[in-house]
């Protein structure tokens, strides 16, 4: 009997033991998610990027990410957090005019409107773990300085271009290593290039590889010293980007000047390839028509845009939504026309897509993904982090076979 009860209370402790070891594997898992602005599909197929490659290998990568309409910055970003298409998140463009709030968000010189919660839409995943109890930490993302919801990060920083980037992963690996109830369980950090560079030459450009090689060399850093922590093979780590970038030529430029009278204008957002025009009352149909008769660019009334690119109904995109076809450039006489790059075409234009990999215990190993878009991603953040997701634009049933079958 004495020995049957010496059995029975080693076999409790033994499994009280394995509970709190499995316990504290499940409070050491971390999801960290890093953006490299601008950073195109193919890179990797054209410059040398070994990190990324070993990646590919111990992990998994899409063949592409596919942006959101407009493809630029500030809209992909928030799409990312939020799983929402911009029509339906607010954040249209990188900056615009609010007719009901009669404001501009990210005016010139003006960041204010940038942390002010009433321009976002949706529930970035941020705000979705914060409300669910569970720490979050954020530098630089889209939407992390506004009170969303009234809710901000844990931690997170106010948006510095020049900040260094080494020094931006020693704070994402400081916040990985704090106490357990301090540490965050999602981190999203934030670099700005390739985007400036890729501008500036083009993506063609062979003068981007001195920076593709410098922020793929980033890229391992930061793997090898996540991999160093002591719970380091309990980290999930998405590496993505918010957009491409397309090649422009100086011979395929259209001036809105020769073609429609300002005038008629009361809004003019964005830039070249995209722009949302206001206009006056009388004349929408003056200005849709002489657009119409532009070749390589395309223009649609408010409420008429092609339902695949999921834009065009939010009142911040006012009376006309026109584009530019493929490696075209539209702008006015005013604007400054010296870059060789732009996004901000339909995705539909693969140069304009963005990259994934991703690596970690959720993740499976050296697998290949088709394309996808960025809706899903926030629906995949919220599953890693066993979050009740916000209701979304995506679906996890589009994204959950870059993960290993649960036991």
């Amino acid at each position: 009997m004495k020995i049957f009860r010496t059995l029975i209370i080693s076999v409790l402790l033994g499994t009280l033991l394995f509970s709190c070891k499995r316990q504290a594997k499940q409070d050491d898992h971390l999801l960290i998610v890093v953006s490299l602005d601008g950073f195109r599909w193919d890179y990797p197929d054209r410059f040398n990027t070994p990190n990324l490659d070993h990646i590919e290998q111990i992990g998994v990568k899409a063949k592409s990410l596919i942006p959101s309409f407009p493809s630029i910055t500030f809209p992909n970003h928030y799409t990312m957090a939020t799983g929402l298409y911009p029509d339906h998140h607010g954040i249209v463009q990188n900056q615009f005019y609010d007719p009901q709030l009669k404001e501009t968000y990210n005016e010139k010189g003006k960041r204010s409107t940038v942390e002010d919660g009433k321009f976002y839409g949706g529930e970035p995943i941020w705000v979705t773990a914060e409300k669910q109890g569970m720490k979050s930490a954020t530098f630089f993302w889209v939407g992390s300085e506004a009170d969303v919801e009234g809710i901000r990060p844990t931690y997170w920083k106010r948006y510095e271009h020049h900040f260094p980037y080494i020094q931006r992963i020693d704070t994402v690996l400081y916040w990985a290593q704090l106490p357990l109830e301090k540490r965050p369980k999602l981190i999203m950090w934030y670099l700005d290039e390739p985007d400036g560079k890729g501008h500036r030459y083009g993506p063609m450009s062979d003068s981007l590889r001195p920076l593709m090689t410098y922020l793929d060399s980033l890229v391992g850093v930061f793997y090898n010293r996540v991999k160093a922590l002591p719970h380091g093979d309990q980290i999930d780590v998405i590496i993505t980007s918010d957009h491409g970038m397309c090649q422009l030529s100086p011979e395929r430029r259209i001036n809105l000047d020769d073609y429609i009278d300002t005038s008629m204008l009361t809004i003019m957002d964005g830039y070249n390839p995209m722009m949302n025009l206001g206009v006056k009352p009388g004349f929408v149909d003056t200005v849709y028509n002489k657009l119409q008769k532009i070749n390589h660019l395309k223009a649609w009334k408010h409420g008429e845009l092609p339902e695949y690119l999921h834009y065009g109904n939010n009142p911040r995109t006012h009376d006309i939504s026109l584009v530019a076809d493929s490696s075209w450039s539209v702008y006015w006489s005013w604007e400054n026309m010296d870059k060789l790059g732009a996004h901000g075409y339909d995705p539909i234009n693969t140069d304009v897509h963005a990259i994934f990999y991703a690596f970690g215990p959720s993740f499976k190993t050296n697998y290949s993904k088709e394309s996808f878009e960025n809706i899903h991603l926030y629906p995949l953040m919220a599953h890693i982090l066993h979050l009740q997701p916000a209701q979304t634009d995506g679906s996890f049933e589009f994204i959950q076979d870059v993960l290993k079958e649960e036991k």
